[in-house]
């Protein structure tokens, strides 16, 4: 018997005696008697066995990828459990995200963790998954001999029920569960518990794992949150079923209802449940009045009220394994006069706990922590990290556009922008724009005309001496855009290139200074580091430090836009010019070298394939030939082994003079921020508006993450709540679900009588 029931078994048995088993808590209760349970709660734990941890490169180059303090997790937890024990909760909620990855061996040994906590304090444990603990891919084993992370055992949702099943499922305060329906998963984790008199819990699984309930349409985790209709059903019904019995409604489910910053809708509509709106809408108009969420990190508070006068407070906690790694410590305390509930909810926050000392996983070697929110702050964003995040990001974009080829990829890309419908192939889309780009173009421009006719661009410069007149044919274009396209996915199948351009650009954009504090430069990674970490702690409703406010009024006049524009074009430049070093000429053009028949020059072409340009007159021929024979081939007539795209660039502006058209700089730098800048005269593809709108968007995300315009209160606050009973709330019993805890009246009374009964006959005889 838990520690709950032990406190509240008297009391029980008295009502039991009273009421009989159709009569509500509420309705048993004598006016004005006042109620209470004492909530702990936790989310986003994170779990890391470090048995499964070891100091290699795959767990270090994991770690640079990912904010999560890992490696002192389990630390940290125990610390947790020590801090809120002393408290004597009444129920610990931990609000998903239990494990690292969903590894099994992690689940099992959170929740031995867990049950000892049981044990010593008495309080009951209630849970809900979270994005990552079933079904996930990405669970690793890192302590292993030779030092390669292997894939850890996979969670699935019977695994899941079967490992927290003497935690929760098999409670006896858990008094109904979600049955999908068949052939279905989604939702299948979630249960109401009944823990003390008054009180109802609904934990509500979220998360998105299997094959009915992923946009993937397979059994692979995702990372943003769904209801189902028939849960939502379910939901609803439970809500009813605990107001009849007159209790407080308290939901638990690792997704957010309720945004908590203004812009989380559009930069993480991840962390709040699809349909949010609406959904919260529901669950208060149904009766609930509190949800207790995790998920992006945060401790934060968030509320909505419907048009019906109904207010949801979406109470999100921060995790264990990112700053400030807090626990809260709730107590809702009711009492009941003349039908009428009166509520209060006090909430407070632990945070700096420590010191602690353990052993850490990563050096073996004893570590001691003072205060663990300070040691989280302190191992904030880093280039390195946000590095690390970053390519960890797009490897996974590089891993979506592999299963079906870039070519494929960006045929469905643009099908989506045109509207969808049916989807274009690169080929159609080439039939459709060449003839629209070349008639954007003046036929005639001096000397210069460009036609479009026979499936093929004519170009015709009419130069007395040098004159030239090409066919660029579409089978070429196609030619090249089909190596093109080879050449993309042989980058993304092996990134380091690109991971290095990334490295580039996050290093030089992290050190950019903003402001002054004293004698120290603050850059944008310190800046970015206080308004992320503000939102994190619930600090975001305190005043800003001064260098804060200058590097705000710095943001506000546009110039830090300016600068991260050159900025980004220098790194887009050194993508394009990784691709470029990726491409050889002679594939990507089908020129395979010059040849000299009778003194004359000219080009020679890959037989296999469409060339890209194509002299359109022996002049032209000869012309082009003698120019490829001096600027690449180096009077020779073959092309260097090995020559590329970039190499072609950089020697475009001696080939370009030799042509006769004149040293034209084609430094693609210089070209891409004359095109997105503009030149003195003329703007560019940015225009001031639009430069504008792009620095007002940066103003909105450092504003709404870090100024609170929602509940500030977000660590230690008191909500007060009054609401009606409904009408004759014992006159309905709770749906018979076989529990324990709806019979145990009934049972009492029968016992009683029993006990009773003997007496009298032993007294008889």
């Amino acid at each position: 018997m838990k520690k709950l029931m032990q406190k509240g078994a008297a009391a029980l048995l008295t009502a039991a005696l009273l009421a009989g088993p159709a009569v509500s808590a509420a309705a048993a209760s004598p006016a004005g008697q006042e109620e209470s349970l004492k909530i702990a709660v936790l989310s986003d734990t994170h779990y890391l066995s470090p048995s499964l941890i070891k100091n290699t490169a795959d767990f270090q180059e994991h770690r640079n990828s990912d904010r999560k303090m890992f490696a002192e997790g389990a630390a940290f937890l125990t610390a947790l459990l020590d801090t809120i024990r002393q408290d004597d909760p009444d129920v610990l909620l931990i609000s998903g995200d239990l494990t690292k990855d969903g590894e099994q061996e992690n689940h099992e040994e959170l929740a031995k963790k867990l049950e000892q906590f049981e044990q010593e304090s008495g309080a009951q444990v209630y849970i809900v998954p979270g994005n990552h603990d079933l079904n996930n891919s990405n669970g690793m084993n890192f302590n292993t001999a030779d030092g390669n992370a292997v894939p850890a055992e996979r969670t699935t949702q019977q695994d899941f029920r079967e490992i927290y099943a003497d935690l929760v499922y098999n409670d006896d305060t858990v008094i109904a569960t979600f049955t999908p329906a068949a052939g279905k998963q989604g939702g299948g984790l979630s249960y109401v518990a009944r823990p003390k008199d008054g009180f109802t819990l609904i934990a509500i699984d979220s998360a998105r794992y299997s094959a009915d309930n992923t946009d993937s349409g397979t059994d692979e985790h995702e990372t943003s949150g769904a209801i189902s209709p028939e849960l939502e059903s379910w939901i609803i019904e439970q809500i009813a079923a605990a107001k009849q019995r007159g209790d407080t409604v308290i939901g638990m489910q690792h997704h957010g209802v309720v945004p908590h910053f203004e812009m989380e809708p559009e930069l993480m509509p991840m962390f709040l449940v699809n349909d949010y709106t609406r959904l919260a809408q529901v669950y208060a108009d149904a009766g609930m009045a509190y949800i207790f969420t995790g998920h992006m990190h945060a401790n934060d508070i968030a509320a909505i009220t419907t048009e019906s006068g109904n207010t949801l407070y979406d109470i999100e906690t921060g995790s264990v394994v990112t700053y400030p790694s807090p626990a809260r410590a709730v107590t809702l305390t009711r009492t009941i006069e003349g039908g009428t509930v009166h509520e209060t909810m006090d909430v407070k926050t632990y945070t700096g706990v420590g010191p602690i000392t353990f052993t850490n996983p990563v050096t073996g070697e004893a570590q001691t922590i003072e205060d663990i929110s300070a040691y989280g702050k302190a191992n904030g964003f880093t280039a390195a990290s946000l590095t690390g995040m970053l390519n960890n990001l797009l490897h996974g974009y590089y891993g979506q556009i592999a299963e079906t080829g870039s070519k494929t990829a960006l045929e469905g890309l643009i099908g989506s922008l045109l509207g969808g419908g049916l989807p274009l192939t690169v080929e159609q889309i080439i039939d459709m724009a060449l003839p629209l780009l070349i008639s954007a173009i003046a036929p005639t421009e001096g000397d210069l005309s460009v036609t479009y006719a026979n499936s093929a661009i004519l170009i015709d410069w009419l130069d007395e001496t040098n004159g030239l007149q090409l066919q660029i044919p579409k089978a070429g274009i196609m030619d090249s855009l089909n190596y093109l396209f080879d050449a993309v996915d042989d980058l993304l199948a092996e990134p380091a290139a690109l991971d290095a351009v990334i490295q580039g650009a996050v290093e030089e954009l992290a050190t950019v200074e903003m402001a002054r504090d004293g004698n120290t430069a603050k850059t944008i990674l310190d800046y970015a580091n206080f308004i992320y970490q503000s939102h994190l702690g619930g600090e975001d409703s305190l005043e800003q430090p001064q260098w804060v406010q200058d590097a705000r009024a710095l943001l506000a006049s546009g110039e830090l836009t300016d600068q991260l524009i050159d900025i980004l074009i220098h790194h887009v430049t050194n993508l394009l010019n990784v691709l470029l070093e990726q491409m050889d000429f002679t594939e990507f053009t089908g020129i395979t070298g010059v040849t000299a028949d009778g003194g004359t020059v000219g080009l020679t072409f890959d037989e296999s394939r469409t060339a890209l340009i194509i002299p359109a007159n022996a002049h032209s021929d000869e012309v082009l030939g003698s120019a490829v024979t001096a600027v690449i081939c180096n009077m020779g007539t073959e092309i260097p082994a090995g020559y590329t795209m970039k190499d072609l660039l950089d020697n475009a502006g001696a080939l370009l003079e030799s042509l006769g058209i004149g040293n034209i700089d084609l430094n693609i730098e210089a070209l891409l921020k004359q095109l997105i800048n503009g030149a003195p005269d003329d703007e560019g593809l940015l225009t001031a508006e639009l430069r504008g709108q792009l620095t007002g968007f940066i103003e909105r995300v450092a504003d709404t993450m870090g100024t609170d315009s929602n509940y500030p209160e977000d660590n230690n606050t008191t909500i007060t709540r009054t609401w009606a009973l409904t009408a004759n709330p014992g006159s309905v019993a709770p749906p018979d679900t076989g529990d324990t805890a709806a019979i145990l009246p009934g049972v009492l009374i029968l016992l009683s009588g029993g006990v009773m009964a003997l007496t009298l006959l032993r007294r008889k005889k």
